[in-house]
Formats: C-alpha cells, structure tokens, sequence
C-alpha cells in the first residue's frame, strides 16, 4: 500500500471517529445535561459534528479521485467541470439569463457577462475611445494581437476574477471587469513571436453581449480594410526588444489585492460560471482535506507515487505538433525533478498530476517567451511542449480563471501507438 493511500485511509478513519464521538457527545448533553449548559454544549457537539461530517465527506471524495486515478479514469474535478470546457462552451445553445444572475454578476464582477454568452467585440474605434496612452483600460493593455476579433464573435469562456501575480506580488489578486473568450489565444507575433499561448483578456468595455434572439442574425458584411496604421500606433507600447510588455507582465498593474478571506470572492466562480456547482463542491471538500492533511502532518492530494527505477527509463525525444504521448506516471516524473519539483528551470505544476496515463496531442513546441519579471524575450535551452487542450484548471488556487496552458518537458511525456485521440484515456 502506498503511503498516500495509507495517510487517505488515516485521515479517513479519523475523521469518522471524531463524527461518531461528536454525534455522541451531542446526544449526551441534549438528554443527559440539564439547563442551561445541556443545550449550550448540545449546541457545540452538534457543530464539531457537521465539521466532522464534512471532513468524512472530504475525504471520501479525495479517496474516490485517488482510486479513479489509478484505474486511468479522468479526474473527477475535470469530468465535472466538462461542461465548462472550451469545446462544450462554443457547441451549447445560447441561454437568456435572469435579472438577478446579471445583477449578482454586475456586483460582483463588475460587469453582467456569464460564462456561455455570445459577445461581439466592438469596432477598433470603439475600443481606441476605451484606451489611454499606452493602450491600457484600467492598466490592462489591448495588444495588437487582438486586433483581428474586432467585428467579430466569441463566446465567453471565464470570468477573469481571480488570477494569480506571478510578477510581482505571487499572490491571488482580483481583476475587475474582464473575461476570457473562447480560442482567443495570444499568438505573439507582435511581441518578437512569443510562444507561451496564453489566453487574451478582454475587458467587459470592449465587448458587445449579443441576445439569443440575435444569435442567428447575419452579421453584417467586413470592408476587408485593414485598420489604418496611424489609429493602432498606441498599441506599440511594449512591442519592440529589448524588453517586452504585454497582459501577462501587466497583471499586477490591472489588478488589485485580494484579501485572505472574502465570501464575496468564493461564490464568483459560481456567479461567473466558470465551475459547475458539482465541480465546486469537490474542488471546496478536496481544499478542506488537503487542510486537515497540513495540519496533522499527512499527505496532500494530489500526490506524487513513489518511483520504482527498472534500470530502463526511457530518454527523451524530440516531439512535433500533432504527435500522440501519454503523459507518465507520477514516479516517473518525480524521478526527474529537484526538491522544488523543478527539472532544468521549468517547475512540474502538481495541477499536472490530474493528467497522468492520458493521451494528448501535442498542439506545439515552445522555445522563445517573455520572462513575466524582466520583459525580455527568453529561449529555452531545453524545449517545452503544450498539449491540446490541456491547461491549469485553477482548483488548486480555489479556482484561479486564468486557465493558462501547461507547459511539459518532453521527460515526461512518451509516445503513443497511432490511433484516435481524445483529451483523456477512461
């Protein structure tokens, strides 16, 4: 037995006996204590019960995500979540709202746009009105690569509430006001042809929400004329070497502190749409084992299996777009990685685990990035790889929306026999 599945068991074990002894000790002190301290203590047995109750319901589903992935099953945050997956997105029927999910959203988010709704991206013009000197709308800059959707539409695909600050603070930060569109990915071909994809962020002020009943309307006929150069000159800022500036360097500027605790920020992921209420519910219990298992000195899920070398590990091979891999098992990877997980300056995200044993197309070889603290333009001694499809789902930062890609060494990838690919292997 493995020794994260012995610490689940523990963990497990524990908490149903603190339930039983809570049940216990409340049904004692109802029937058994008088007035006034009976219903007081009662009353205090009866909430370490419901903690308790939660803690057995955490664990039971941290032992069912942990069996599902020894049986090569996708992980059950991201089965439940399917429905918010870009290609679920983009095919669903366009939904008309209520009032008051548009009022939370405008709120909370500050602006009423949900998760599935189709927006049209204002003509340049309209969002140049929108810009300051530099091209930024409240410090988030419109880069040129977005030029070509203006006119165009999209689906939205998060609310880009929560994100983390890789630059400056690495902290969890809010950003007001903006969203992700479906297969709007930065290409970088005005930022020295970075390769890192990341998804564009679109401010609410730049976008059109488009009614159901206009869902279906013909748009009307583009002039074919490209946008004149003298109007997309403020949108140079940060274009040229030797150092760069684009949304990802930015996010610190265009967002602000979150605090440590804010019930506002826990139900924004519900109120946006990016997570199913399921997907929800277990990414919160799997949140609350992974703190008993902090606390008690256990370990966390996901967790890396230990490595049992055969003396005929695999080396790695140059892979290209449209190659078939799976990803390896957990030991494998570990065995390649320093005590920071880290394997020749690329950290192994423990997102990543989710993805163990699936099959994956590579979408493309990334060589060339913008370092997110310097601005400058970096090539990478030792090529990384993005699979299709496959991105940070965000549960380990309580649903961070960037839903940036994973970047993956080839060490930890292997090829697979031909065959029809789909995003995991069940």
């Amino acid at each position: 037995m493995s020794a994260a599945r012995k610490s689940y068991l523990k963990s497990t074990a524990l908490s149903i006996v603190l339930l039983a002894a809570s049940l216990i000790a409340a049904a004692l002190a109802f029937l058994s204590v008088p007035n006034p301290a009976g219903p007081l203590l009662g009353a205090l047995a009866a909430g370490a019960a419901t903690l308790s109750a939660v803690l057995v319901a955490a664990c039971l589903v941290v032992l069912a995500r942990y069996h599902g992935s020894l049986r090569g099953r996708r992980d059950l945050f991201l089965a439940l979540n399917a429905s918010r997956d870009p290609d679920a997105i983009e095919h669903a029927p366009v939904r008309r709202r209520t009032r008051w999910r548009r009022w939370m959203a405008r709120r909370t988010l500050g602006h009423d746009l949900i998760v599935g709704d189709l927006v049209e991206v204002r003509p340049w013009a309209e969002v140049r009105s929108t810009l300051d000197a530099q091209g930024c709308l409240d410090g988030l800059p419109f880069m040129p690569e977005m030029l070509a959707m203006c006119g165009r539409r999209a689906r939205v695909f998060r609310g880009m509430h929560r994100l983390f600050d890789y630059r400056k603070s690495r902290r969890m930060r809010h950003m007001q006001g903006s969203v992700l569109l479906v297969g709007t990915a930065c290409d970088g071909a005005s930022h020295g042809g970075c390769e890192a994809a990341c998804h564009t962020i679109w401010k609410a002020d730049w976008l059109r929400r488009v009614e159901p009943d206009e869902a279906f309307a013909t748009m009307p006929a583009s002039s074919g004329e490209p946008v004149a150069a003298d109007n997309t000159a403020v949108l140079e800022h940060g274009t040229r070497p030797p150092l760069y500036a684009c949304q990802l360097t930015r996010l610190n500027t265009a967002s602000q502190p979150l605090p440590k605790w804010s019930l506002v920020d826990i139900w924004r992921p519900l109120i946006a749409g990016n997570v199913a209420p399921a997907a929800f519910v277990t990414g919160w219990l799997t949140h609350f084992f992974n703190e008993l298992q902090h606390h008690r000195g256990g370990i966390g899920f996901p967790a890396f299996e230990p490595f049992r070398d055969t003396g005929h590990a695999s080396p790695a091979i140059p892979l290209a777009p449209g190659d078939q891999v799976i990803v390896r098992s957990p030991g494998e990877i570990r065995a390649t990685l320093d005590d920071r997980l880290i394997h020749r300056g690329l950290g192994f995200e423990p997102d990543m685990l989710k993805h163990c044993g699936h099959r994956h197309c590579v979408q493309s070889e990334i060589r060339m990035l913008i370092d997110i603290v310097s601005g400058e333009m970096r090539t990478m001694k030792t090529p990384a790889y993005l699979l299709r499809g496959v991105h940070f789902s965000g549960e380990r930062q309580l649903f961070n929306a960037q839903y940036e890609p994973l970047f993956w060494r080839a060490l930890w990838l292997r090829r697979s026999q031909p065959g029809p690919v789909t995003d995991h292997v069940d």
